[in-house]
């Protein structure tokens, strides 16, 4: 099997695998960022969120079902949660985004992946570039579990997959 025919195998199998994931529980929102500008040139609009899609996290994948993947961004839930007192600068943060998350348009209580980072599965020569976490290595395309892994501990996309669709699975079946 060439390189072109693994990448093409593997948004196949990317595509099956979210849509057996579909069974289950909501998909995550996919977004990304848009940043603070000027309507009319004059009139300030605060930072925000577009949607761009759905899918499923998957492990150290998000894929969609046109077998697109994703290296994960931030996950943040739509929620309008107060907490009394004093709390760190980054629990401000967090809860300024789940409201911004809010104010964009998605509905309370939804899971939004922002600003991932999509992998270019049409792309061998990108592909081969990747370190994480997917990569092509000679016509195999492979996960990296985490991004400091050595070479040895890549995985087959083929039962990576399976695993982690085995784990939801099971996580689903146990609720």
């Amino acid at each position: 099997m060439d390189a072109p025919h693994a990448l093409t195998q593997a948004r196949a199998a990317l595509a099956a695998a979210a849509a057996e994931l579909a069974a289950g529980p909501a998909p995550v929102q996919l977004a990304v960022t848009v940043p603070p500008r000027r309507a009319l040139g004059f009139i300030p609009r605060p930072a925000s969120m577009r949607r761009i899609g759905e899918g499923f996290l998957l492990g150290v994948l998000f894929i969609t079902r046109a077998g697109d993947a994703y290296a994960p961004g931030q996950i943040v839930r739509a929620t309008r949660q107060v907490l009394p007192g004093h709390q760190a600068e980054s629990a401000q943060q967090r809860r300024a985004l789940r409201q911004t998350a809010l104010d964009a348009g998605f509905r309370e209580g939804a899971t939004i992946m922002l600003d991932a980072r999509p992998l270019p599965l049409d792309d061998e020569s990108s592909m081969r570039q990747e370190t994480f976490p997917l990569v092509l290595r000679g016509d195999r395309l492979l996960v990296k579990w985490m991004p400091t892994a050595p070479e040895s501990a890549l995985r087959p996309l083929a039962s990576y997959l399976r695993e982690r669709l085995d784990l939801a699975a099971g996580a689903t079946s146990v609720e």
